[in-house]
Order: C-alpha cells, then structure tokens, then sequence
C-alpha cells in the first residue's frame, strides 16, 4: 500500500519543497525545517517515504537521524504525492545517474520534475536546482518547460558539494554557490541559503555553478590520474612509483612559486572509482561541443582510473603464474571490499572492488573477502565468500589489500603469512606493507600499483 500524503502535501502551506530525498535532498530539508521552515519533502518512491514516516533510522550521516525526530511530522512532511499547488520555493535533489553501458546521463526524473512544476508552481515561483547535471541542464531542460505556462518563474543553481558522512554538518561550513538567471532569483536563493550558511558565493549563472559542482570532482579524479599514469612510467622502467612520487613532492609541494604559483603534490596511485566519481566526469563531458572526447584530459582521466582495478587484478593472475601455481585452483584472500572511514551503506558497485572481482571471477578458483568495518552480510553481497581474516590467510594462495585501513598493516605480520599457502602473492594497493617486514620475506611474491617487488 503507498504511503498516505500527509495534511501538509494535501494543503501545501509550506515554506519551501524539496523534490527527491535522497542523501542531499533529505539532509537539506532536515536542515531548513530544523532552522525553523515548513518543509515539503517529495519522494516518488513509496518505501523510503514509509521508513521516514515510520522514523526509521537514517545510518550514515552525523546528525541526520537528531534531526529527523525533531521535525518530521512537525516542520517537515514527506509523501509521495505532488500537491495542487507547490510552496513559492522548490529545490530540485534528483538523482541524474549515468548510464553503466553508455556513459551518458539519464535525466528522466529532472524532466519528470520539471514537467510537474510547470502544472503546479506559482506565477512567481522559485526554482532551485541542486542535482549535478550536464552544464546548461538548469535552463534548457528545467526553465525552458516551467516558463511555458510561467513566464515570471525564477531559477537558480546552487550545488550540493557535501561529503557523504557531513552532510548536515558541511551545509552549515561550506560556502553555498548562487548561480541564477537574474538578481531577483539570486537575492531569494541567497536568503534562503543563509539561514544554513553565512558564507554566500554569487556567481554570474546557473551554467558557471553548474560547471563548478563537476569540476569539484573532476579535478580531484585528475590529480589522482597523475598520480596513477606515474605508477605506470615508473613500472615501465622497473622503478619504485613511491619513491619517485616522494621525491618530486619533497621540498615542493605547496612552496614552490612559479608561474602557476604553488605546485600541488603528485599523488600516490590508487583508486578513484563509484559515486561522483563515476558519474561527474561524464557529466562533464556532456558539455564538450564539438571537441573529441579523446582530446579531453577529463575523459582520460577517468578512463585511466576506471582501469586501475582491471590492472591490479590482471598483476595478481600475472603473479600466480609466476610463483608457478594455476589460478583457476588458487583462492584469493581480498581485504578491504568497502572504503576505510565511510559511514552508511556500502554499496558494492561504488567501490573499485567490483570492477577487480568482476575481473578475477572465473578466473581464479575462490575468492574469499575480508573488511574490518563491515558485516560478513555485507561482504558476502560482493560475492565472495565472508571469512576471518585468519581463516582467510590459511587458505589463502593470494592477499590482496584494495584499502588502506591501518589495521591490515598491524595484523599482516610474517607469523600470520606464514599460515598462507607459500609462495603467496601478496598485492598491496596503496603499499601499506612497505616498511614492514612482509616484503622482503624469502615465501612472499610482493607488489603494489605500478610496483612489481
């Protein structure tokens, strides 16, 4: 049965709605209610409204859950129906994924959004778009339909740029984009925003936000290509990519003046991959016009790092031969399926353990799974089978640490390896091992990204 709308989406007498509560959408209209708004939070999938009504807990964001008990059902009401009339301010937290196969974004629910505001907001109603779209999405897609039947409609884009885990807390730190149509649209997004934040940054349209939310994220996915395209030089010429990174950081980094003015570190190789990560960079390159993708620095980037797991799983069947055992009766030990310090639900496809086990599927006889901060349900969901890590290590022919945690350096000492399945390869992604004793042991086939041992 669907959720019943609540008095306040029948009536409409909020002060502002928010359409999609997701991870930004819910956080922003727990923050606005719990600062004193009438909130209208719209979702169009039945179970997540239910679990809000029902005061579910929301794991995952510090202070999210506080929040929600104190407004919902109070400033805050959240359904699944759309209200004949909307409130003046509508924020827009769709979610615009990309398509898996094609790499291009499917904005069906903003166009869907879209065509409902055009039935239901005031003459003078303001639009906030807030969900990471294709540069000029905001006005071609959104403004264009709404002013069909209102021509004095407003709009701005103000982006989330929160990180999963802060989002409450960021809202209110975090300076807050404005880039609107006109200075009316700017001045009544601007207000609103500061009942979160004094730190208020107006740009000159929603087309220069809308840029600003990807490149947040693409400019970190490059720097984070540099630092993998130097782990492959660095294999080429059989030197160590670490020492090479260190030694060009040294004395650098954030202190030499030139041109450019101060030099950002190199990066050390690892993995980019899922959440903005696999979807902004292609949002981006929505935008090229007529240059080539293959001309862009942000689709090699990102072509780059997506290859990053299918390396480091080709290195392990590379390794396994090499230490004269046949894969396909080997059982691998992978340690760290999640991301070190993350808050809230995993997600198997946001971490780059999916695309490397995809890799090492059929490939390899078992693959077992470990992580220190997830439940053996959850490892499980990879598809590997959950165990101890020292249940792992005796039955393991390979180790592969695709995380950083700490731990792994403490408890992977030469007495457990010992247990394993000599000679045993032992694949350290980020090189958390390499001031220990491990690789340097007479049983032990060692190497990292762009680090053959």
């Amino acid at each position: 049965m669907a959720p019943r709308s609540s008095p306040a989406a029948a009536s409409s007498p909020a002060d502002v709605a928010v359409v999609g509560l997701g991870r930004v959408g819910l956080a922003v209209a727990a923050a606005f209610a719990d600062g004193g708004l009438r909130v209208l939070g719209i979702e169009k999938r039945p179970e997540v409204v239910r679990l809000l009504q029902r005061g579910a807990r929301r794991a995952g964001e510090r202070g999210l859950e506080a929040a929600l008990r104190r407004t919902i059902g109070r400033r805050l009401e959240v359904t699944t129906e759309w209200p004949r009339r909307l409130p003046g301010i509508v924020l827009v937290c769709v979610s615009t994924p990309v398509n898996p196969e094609t790499r291009t974004p499917d904005l069906r629910s903003i166009t869907e959004v879209a065509e409902e505001l055009v039935r239901r907001l005031p003459p003078d109603g303001l639009v906030i778009v807030r969900s990471a779209v294709p540069v000029g999405t905001s006005r071609k897609l959104v403004l264009e339909r709404v002013r069909r039947a209102r021509a004095r409609a407003g709009l701005a884009f103000c982006p989330d740029r929160t990180a999963r885990g802060a989002t409450l807390r960021e809202l209110r730190s975090l300076p807050q984009l404005v880039g609107a149509i006109d200075e009316a649209s700017a001045d009544r997004a601007s207000a609103l925003f500061r009942r979160l934040t004094r730190r208020i940054v107006r740009v000159s349209n929603p087309e220069t936000a809308e840029m600003i939310r990807l490149i947040d994220t693409c400019r970190t996915d490059l720097s984070y290509a540099f630092g993998n395209e130097v782990a492959l030089l660095a294999r080429t010429h059989g030197l160590d990519p670490l020492e090479v990174i260190g030694g060009a950081n040294e004395g650098t980094a954030g202190s030499s003046r030139g041109a450019a003015g101060a030099l950002p570190p190199v990066a050390v190789p690892g993995y980019v991959a899922g959440g903005r990560f696999s979807r902004d960079p292609y949002l981006l390159l929505q935008s090229l016009g007529e240059r080539p993708l293959e001309q862009s620095l942000v689709f090699s980037a990102r072509a780059l790092n997506e290859s990053m797991p299918l390396r480091a799983a080709a290195d392990v069947l590379r390794l396994l031969r090499g230490a004269g055992k046949d894969p396909a009766r080997c059982r691998v030990l992978v340690c760290g399926l999640g991301r070190r310090g993350r808050r809230g639900p995993v997600v198997p496809a946001d971490s780059p353990a999916a695309p490397f086990l995809h890799a090492l599927h059929g490939c390899v006889g078992k693959i077992l799974g470990h992580d220190y901060e997830l439940s053996a349900e959850a490892v499980a969901a990879f598809g590997v089978e959950p165990v101890r890590l020292a249940d792992g290590l005796a039955r393991a022919d390979a180790v592969v640490l695709l995380d950083d945690h700490p731990r792994y350096a403490r408890d992977l000492t030469p007495r457990r390896l010992a247990a394993t399945r000599a000679p045993v390869v032992v694949y350290d992604s980020w090189r958390l091992l390499r001031g220990t004793a491990v690789p340097a042991l007479p049983q032990v086939r060692y190497a990292g990204l762009g680090h053959q041992g």
